[in-house]
């Protein structure tokens, strides 16, 4: 009823102060504070680029099933399935805020959504080896260069990395403490993305040399403590600024390839680096922080074919006959 409405343009405008853009005002200001700041960052995103542009001015109630089939069946042409579903997913989430404070909205679930299959393979993500890694931190001047070798070291997430203080650091017992994240958006200090994100990590020797040399050195005292500050000193720094000033630039000079290369490019390095050296799963899991044990199964698989192909060679049998015999 609601798409023949649509199509004879019966359907109700919005009520003043109650379009989609007024949901999302009001998602931001009560849900968004609770989220992670990488769900915040990644919802935001979708938001401004395909979201907005497209339902700003529409009311609630007429983002149905068959205006969001359309909508979704459009981004399909120009995302993944994936990042179809997760775009629809901040819709959802703003529509069921929306409907929990009294505002009408249209009876759709995202179950109901068709968004085809992914038929082209999906393009990994960036990682550094062990070799490219050591250097990029040799190359690398402070505080980067530390920066980067707690990155590596550690496997922090970008927000971790760039939150961490002084006091995280425990050179007695040889560990870092992972407690809170650094949001990109505002640079607000705030929980990790998940429960499982907060952890104490292992310190390795060399690292523990490399944090003493930048404590005495270059470490800039700031009242926040934090162990990589920008450079007033008031606040944690930004991971674009990190890229564009610390990183690229030395990938450049290295000829690394540098495009859609960023920090996380350590984490997933050091990932698969461990998976290699055939780390136990509960370990790697466990360095990671990664709530689903499915999340470390994937970089196991990607990183299966090198060692498989070693096993096997070790256990194979050859079948051609040496020369003189029968």
């Amino acid at each position: 009823m609601q798409e023949i409405n649509r199509e004879r343009g019966c359907v109700a405008p919005a009520v003043k102060g109650r379009t989609f853009n007024d949901a999302v005002a009001a998602w931001r200001e009560a849900i968004a504070p609770t989220l992670s700041p990488s769900t915040v960052r990644q919802r935001e995103c979708y938001l401004r680029k395909h979201i907005l542009p497209k339902f700003k001015d529409a009311a609630p109630h007429t983002l149905d099933t068959g205006a969001l089939q359309q909508f979704a069946t459009k981004l399909r042409q120009t995302v993944s399935r994936k990042t179809a579903i997760n775009i629809l997913g901040a819709i959802f989430s703003v529509l069921d805020y929306a409907e929990r404070t009294g505002t009408q909205v249209a009876k759709a679930k995202l179950a109901d959504i068709r968004f085809g299959a992914d038929t082209a393979t999906a393009k990994g993500a960036a990682f550094f080896t062990r070799e490219q890694a050591v250097k990029i931190i040799q190359a690398a001047e402070e505080p980067y260069r530390t920066m980067f070798a707690v990155a590596w070291a550690t496997g922090l997430r970008a927000g971790e990395l760039l939150a961490l203080a002084v006091t995280d650091l425990d050179f007695q017992q040889k560990t870092i403490s992972v407690t809170k994240s650094a949001d990109d958006q505002n640079r607000e200090i705030r929980a990790p993305k998940t429960p499982a994100s907060v952890a104490t990590l292992p310190m390795p020797s060399a690292l523990e040399s490399a944090l003493k040399t930048y404590l005495a050195k270059h470490w800039q005292s700031n009242d926040a403590g934090l162990l990589f500050p920008n450079r007033t000193g008031e606040k944690s720094r930004l991971r674009d600024n990190v890229v564009k000033y610390g990183l690229r630039p030395v990938l450049k000079q290295l000829g690394f390839p540098s495009h859609d290369v960023g920090l996380h490019a350590f984490r997933h390095g050091l990932a698969s680096e461990l998976a290699q050296q055939m780390v136990p799963l509960p370990d790697l899991q466990k360095q990671l922080r990664h709530t689903d044990v499915r999340t470390t199964l994937r970089i196991y698989a990607h990183s299966i074919p090198g060692t498989q192909r070693a096993a096997m060679e070790s256990v194979a049998i050859g079948t051609t006959v040496p020369i003189g015999t029968n």
